[in-house]
């Protein structure tokens, strides 16, 4: 999303006139780098642009099978239902900064560019950690910006839970689990095999293959052995000379933005259920917008900087939490 400046935007203040530009000309550049904080967000989630207050997404139940009927037998009448929705609505976030008349005066100017590029990154560092607590917090709240923000799916329960439900039959699943990764590939397997046969509303298997792991930044034992376990010829943590039955089928990404303070969760994502059952939304509603002006009692250049956008989930099938504080132990 590149930044916008506001239309009635710009200085006749002959003070500020030319520092101004540069100071313009190093905010868009520093929005055109591509840095890991935008790669986190396009990694993990569906990135939309919205026009509208809210997003509201909904889903229907599937029909059932065909049935075999005796012959000139009519066919069996099926019907579909509305399945769960989910209404993500945008939050503005707001930050300014400031060049002060003596740093113009004393020729400051790199100053002034590192105030700018700062600024920028601090929006993209903003953006990368909403979405990361959105999605690796537990719970069906998380606080982040002096809010208590909503992160439960359109089931309404939390993402991971241990009691998702269904629409038109009893039962429910779950997609939370204590147990930690482990040494080698069982855990990792186990699990990619529950989310293959997670069930839609109707009861369904979806069969949805899971391709994505997704750790913290702080977790160096848990990477090494995810890098062995997804890149090994062999398999590993084992003598025998047998095939590495992972190798090829995973994407490892390191959340930056994830501290998980010594313990070791970890997330498994399918990116086609992620995609298909639209679960994971990013919506930018307002790109980062800036406006300039200056300061009658101080003659300080200030800029304010403005967006609005929105992380939700509106189906949990394409995630899978373990090594969680609370869930369902595996025997």
């Amino acid at each position: 999303m590149a930044i916008k400046f506001a239309k009635n935007s710009g200085l006749n203040d002959d003070l500020w006139k030319v520092n101004d530009q540069i100071v313009r000309a190093v905010l868009q550049d520093t929005d055109n780098e591509k840095n890991n904080d935008d790669e986190l967000v396009n990694a993990i989630y569906n990135v939309e642009k919205s026009d509208k207050y809210a997003e509201k997404l909904s889903s229907l139940t599937e029909m059932g099978n065909f049935s075999i009927v005796d012959e000139g037998d009519a066919a069996i009448q099926d019907d579909i239902q509305q399945g769960f929705s989910k209404l993500i609505q945008h939050y503005q976030f707001i930050k300014k900064f400031t060049c002060t008349a003596e740093m113009n005066e004393d020729g400051d100017i790199n100053s002034m560019k590192v105030a700018a590029a700062n600024f920028v990154r601090a929006y993209k560092r903003t953006r990368a950690q909403y979405a990361s607590d959105m999605l690796t917090t537990e719970g069906a709240q998380v606080k982040f910006g002096g809010k208590t923000l909503d992160k439960t799916t359109g089931d309404g329960k939390a993402l991971f839970a241990t009691d998702h439900p269904f629409v038109s039959k009893a039962g429910t699943q779950a997609n939370v689990f204590t147990n930690a990764f482990g040494t080698d590939s069982v855990m990792l397997n186990r699990l990619a095999n529950i989310g293959r046969n997670f069930k839609n509303a109707s009861g369904n298997v979806m069969g949805y293959t899971f391709d994505t792991i997704i750790i913290p930044g702080d977790a160096p034992a848990l990477e090494d052995t995810i890098r062995k376990i997804i890149k090994s010829d062999l398999t590993v943590g084992s003598d025998f000379n047998d095939i590495n039955t992972q190798k090829g089928l995973w994407k490892l990404i390191i959340d930056h933005r994830w501290s998980a303070g010594g313990d070791a969760p970890y997330i498994l994502m399918s990116s086609e259920a992620n995609k298909e059952l639209q679960s994971a939304m990013f919506y930018d509603r307002v790109p980062l917008t800036m406006k300039d002006w200056v300061d009658e009692n101080t003659f300080d250049l200030n800029w304010s900087g403005r967006a609005r956008m929105s992380v939700g989930f509106n189906n949990w099938a394409a995630f899978i939490m373990g090594g969680a504080k609370d869930g369902i132990t595996l025997s």
